[in-house]
């Protein structure tokens, strides 16, 4: 039964799907392509001190072409919280007043029920196309993203699946369908540091060391120092601190440890590596060598992905002028945000993020616009007439 872009988006919200293996929402989806001709894969990882995942690939390439375009996306959602919070049942997909409310309105499962709608439109009136489409679909990007989209494009190198250009339906616009889209993202870093100091009393600091102290001394040092100045298409490097603790021991005891998390996020003037030695270098300067009386300090981070940016050659432009035909509304080319599955999938094609409006995602009474809805599915159409 063919289905419209907001009644697949019904279909998809109505079906709760946390990071990991969701059977129902992958082979709801499988089938669905199947009919429409697709072949498809399913494909499940575990291991790499993650939990398993399934996933789904599927293509339809009946002249074997080298220019396939696929549709990257995610069927995870985050937890929706209290229930009793919301107005109206995250899993219902109730529209009212015109939005479409549901936990993965907005990130991302309306993008992926717009673009399977728009393959099915296109493929109406196009029975044999000269370039390939493909999906990507994964159930884990809003946690781990360990055994989703990376694992998947290591097996379709292995097993000969071209891939050239790439649509992720992340949301990307803040108040309204067509004002962005994403052609790179920052890198982010997360660093976690605990100092040891010497605990003692507060009334005899002279034979204690704070490593709170410390800890704040050495945070000012790396908020205070200036990154860079942005790039043409990357707002300035930034680091934020997300949290601050010690040992509660009283108030009159200076503790023996203190912790703090901190969070860079990088443009593509730098590397992973340098903003990691950066760090390290700061440590050693601030606590290490000997430095506030021998405090000592313990520092680990997780690098969630590198800077990137994709060349704006011929996808991004032609994802630019099917918004504005369809909108009205020239994209602007963008790299802001937070990391998505894009970071993967730059190593292997031209790839261009465009999806809704991102005000509401992991929000209570998340929605899309059903009017946006439609835009986003009647311009991915346009992407493919234009491919």
């Amino acid at each position: 039964m063919k289905l419209n872009a907001t009644e697949l988006s019904q279909k998809l919200i109505q079906i709760p799907s946390y990071s990991g293996v969701n059977s129902q929402v992958i082979e709801f989806l499988g089938n669905y392509l199947k009919n429409l001709g697709f072949s498809c894969n399913y494909l499940e990882y575990d291991g790499s001190n993650s939990y398993p995942v399934n996933n789904l690939h599927a293509v339809f390439n009946p002249k074997n072409s080298q220019r396939v375009i696929y549709f990257a996306g995610h069927t995870d959602v985050v937890k929706e919280g209290d229930k009793a919070s919301w107005t109206h049942d995250p899993f219902a997909a109730n529209i009212v007043d015109g939005k479409l409310y549901g936990r993965g309105a907005a990130d991302m499962k309306c993008a992926i029920a717009c673009f399977v709608s728009a393959v099915e439109e296109f493929l109406a009136t196009n029975k044999s196309p000269d370039f390939g489409i493909g999906f990507l679909i994964t159930n884990d990007e809003e946690a781990d993203g360990v055994n989703g989209t990376a694992k998947v494009l290591k097996w379709m190198q292995e097993n000969n699946k071209t891939i050239t250009h790439c649509l992720v339906g992340e949301p990307t616009n803040p108040k309204k369908f067509g004002e962005m889209i994403k052609i790179g993202r920052r890198g982010s870093i997360g660093f976690k540091i605990k100092v040891i100091g010497k605990q003692g009393h507060v009334a005899y600091p002279d034979i204690a060391l704070n490593p709170i102290t410390t800890l704040i001394n050495l945070l000012k040092i790396l908020k205070d120092h200036k990154l860079d100045s942005g790039t043409q298409f990357f707002d300035p490097s930034n680091l934020e601190v997300t949290s601050i603790q010690s040992q509660n021991l009283g108030g009159n005891v200076i503790p023996n440890e203190a912790e703090a998390a901190f969070n860079i996020r990088f443009n593509d003037t730098h590397t992973s590596q340098s903003i990691i030695d950066l760090v390290e270098y700061a440590c050693k300067k601030t606590i290490g060598q000997g430095g506030f009386m021998g405090a000592k300090y313990e520092l680990t981070y997780r690098t969630s992905g590198e800077s990137f940016l994709s060349d704006p050659k011929f996808l991004a432009p032609l994802v630019a002028k099917a918004t504005k035909k369809i909108t009205g509304i020239e994209p602007v080319m963008s790299t802001t945000g937070g990391t998505s599955d894009a970071r993967f999938i730059k190593d292997y094609a031209e790839v261009v993020e465009i999806g809704l409006v991102n005000e509401t995602a992991h929000k209570i009474d998340e929605f899309s616009e059903v009017s946006e809805i439609n835009q986003l599915q009647q311009t991915y159409l346009e992407i493919l007439n234009q491919f």
